[in-house]
């Protein structure tokens, strides 16, 4: 007698996903993209939203008078007029005399280059990136096909900038609602939403050439081309008027095509906003087609000088971190760095700016900004490099603390610690590693600096040694990052780093305008820096970032010895 087994398929149950997971999380690969951007999302928000109420409650708080607005539009008109590279970087003035034409005229450069470094570094490294470290290829072998992933990827993107745009337009109606004190002062919500595409437009067109590129070119080569193409066309633009040679090529870039666009300054052009959006569309659609046709990883670098042997390999947890963060650290200092350089060569031209002003602006101009003196490059820095700088250094530090987190979210902190190397000691060498690469692009931002204020005939040492605070600075900003991942997780490290930043910028820009107690602003780490760039150093304040940057590194080690490790 024989039996007969049925041999019957058993399926196990299908987990179900929640629709807010599939939105943001881990139930879908556009929510999954979009939770990996929040670090990002959170800086680039809470900077421009931040920027922008607080610069518009400072005007209105300190300029609320309508002979004290004339008088600021006085300055900046001929500031500029007399002044062709001033112009050139920070564009002409137009209704300053209102809040928001003084918040777009003085910050606007700085809402433009967040925007669009965010978009060109986002769509280089969404599809390139994950290619490069392997992750697609597990990817690409599920049912969900390349187009599909790549769709949901840039959508998680295009999510994320429609957040930027919504942020953008109510910080700006905010900004003219609650600070306006005089006739103009007001934005409309159409003039601000007109503000808040256009921003979004332009940090999208210079996004869908890395994005277009990266295929190609890879990550680090399609940002740098993208980003060579987004500086160049600002400049075009800028400098148009002052070298009329240059107003055929500008014709060819966004900037032109949208410059009578101002609507903070009460000037639109709505019309101008289609061939950009028609541009991105097509841009974007070419960069699918084009992920979906190659191999993946099959990109053609572009030829960039070797690290040197010393910085990579396998010679010790130390040269492991420090030749992991040091591209980073090159390609930020670099960056910096030319800044830096502009803006010090800048300084002759401010200088001859100042000496053409007429007598009642020239007592404006002491009156408002006493203690600084713009005919020197390192007084010229101080005014207008200062500021921003602390802020790329300190994103800069953010991003490299983020590296040395990457360690333990990415489970390689388990294989490491299969070996004889400890927690503490990795995280003490691991964090070396990284305060040495802010060590590097300290270096070049200090060089940059250096060359800048010899081609403006000014004096060298006083403001390259100042470039030193802003390294010092960074590396406070990577010991609280330090902390924050040992006590608590190293996946929230990137974003504590991050918070510490704004936090410090925006008390900082905030308490004098409001005229806030004196203990407010004292809370701001870059309070205590004195003037760097003039050669007035405040001790305690360096002080007191060697104390964090090392006690941070300290505290974080201690942490590691006391949790589990997680992902």
């Amino acid at each position: 007698m024989a039996a007969e087994l049925d041999h019957s398929t058993v399926r196990a149950p299908r987990p179900r996903v929640s629709p807010l997971r599939r939105v943001y999380g881990l139930g879908s690969l556009y929510g999954k993209s979009l939770r990996d951007s929040r670090l990002s999302l959170i800086i680039v928000n809470a900077l421009i939203g931040g920027l922008m109420l607080v610069a518009g409650a400072g005007v209105g708080t300190v300029y609320g008078t309508p002979n004290s607005r004339q008088g600021l539009a006085r300055l900046a008109n001929e500031l500029t007029h007399s002044s062709p590279i001033l112009s050139g970087l920070i564009g002409n003035p137009v209704n300053v005399g209102t809040v928001g034409g003084y918040v777009n005229w003085k910050y606007g450069p700085v809402f433009i280059f967040v925007a669009c470094i965010w978009s060109i570094l986002a769509l280089s490294g969404m599809l390139a990136g994950e290619a490069r470290r392997g992750s697609l290829d597990l990817l690409a072998t599920t049912p969900l096909g390349r187009r599909r992933i790549a769709v949901e990827k840039l959508a998680a993107h295009l999510t994320a900038m429609t957040v930027m745009v919504v942020i953008a337009t109510l910080a700006a109606w905010l900004m003219g609602v609650a600070f306006g004190t005089l006739p103009g002062d007001k934005i409309p919500f159409a003039g601000a939403l007109d503000y808040g595409l256009w921003l979004g437009l332009v940090a999208l067109a210079s996004g869908s050439i890395a994005f277009v590129l990266s295929p190609f070119l890879g990550r680090t080569g399609s940002a740098g081309v993208a980003g060579f193409i987004f500086v160049a066309g600002y400049l075009l633009n800028g400098y148009k008027a002052a070298i009329p040679a240059l107003g055929g090529v500008a014709h060819a870039t966004w900037f032109d095509w949208t410059a009578n666009n101002i609507p903070l300054a009460a000037r639109y052009d709505w019309p101008s906003l289609i061939p950009v959006a028609l541009l991105i569309a097509i841009l974007l659609t070419l960069g699918v087609e084009a992920f979906v046709r190659r191999d993946l990883g099959a990109t053609t670098s572009l030829q960039l000088p070797l690290l040197p042997g010393v910085l990579v390999g396998l010679a010790g947890p130390i040269r492991r971190s420090l030749g992991d963060r040091v591209p980073s650290a090159i390609a930020w200092g670099l960056g910096i760095g030319f800044f830096g350089l502009v803006m010090a060569a800048s300084s002759r031209s401010a200088a001859t700016a100042l000496n053409g002003l007429s007598p009642d602006t020239l007592k404006i101009f002491r009156t408002i900004l006493p203690a600084y003196n713009l005919t020197t490059a390192g007084g010229f820095l101080q005014l207008v490099f200062v500021e921003i700088g602390y802020i790329l250094v300190g994103f800069a530090a953010a991003m490299l603390v983020s590296g040395w987190a990457s360690d333990e979210t990415s489970g390689r902190l388990e294989m490491l610690l299969s070996t004889p190397l400890a927690r503490w000691r990795w995280a003490l060498t691991a964090a070396a590693g990284v305060l040495l690469a802010i060590a590097v692009m300290t270096v070049l931002l200090a060089a940059g600096v250096a060359i800048g204020a010899q081609s403006a005939g000014s004096d060298v040492g006083t403001p390259m040694a100042g470039s030193i605070e802003l390294g010092l600075y960074a590396a406070a900003v990577a010991g609280f990052g330090f902390a924050a991942g040992g006590l608590l997780r190293t996946s929230i490290a990137g974003e504590v780093a991050a918070l510490v930043v704004i936090l410090t910028f925006l008390i900082g820009l905030v308490a004098p305008a409001l005229k806030l107690p004196d203990w407010v602003q004292q809370l701001a780490l870059t309070q205590h820096l004195g003037q760097p760039m003039v050669g007035n150093w405040d001790t305690a304040g360096i002080v007191a970032c060697v104390v964090i940057a090392l006690g941070g590194a300290a505290i974080g080690a201690f942490g590691m010895t006391r949790r589990d490790i997680r992902h």
